[in-house]
């Protein structure tokens, strides 16, 4: 085998082993839709406020 065939074989692989975690990606996005968005308002909320010496 070549290296490109090896190459292929293991892209190949990767691709159906993203093609099948694929729906569960999609449930858990639909399950919890809102877990990046409620923790930027936190951190936006935070105003830094400078250090005196």
């Amino acid at each position: 085998m070549t290296i490109m065939t090896v190459v292929g074989a293991y892209a190949g692989l990767g691709l159906l082993v993203l093609m099948a975690l694929a729906p569960l990606l999609v449930d858990l996005e639909q399950r919890f839709p809102d877990m990046r968005g409620t923790k930027a308002p936190e951190r936006e909320g935070r105003i830094a406020t400078p250090v005196s010496a």
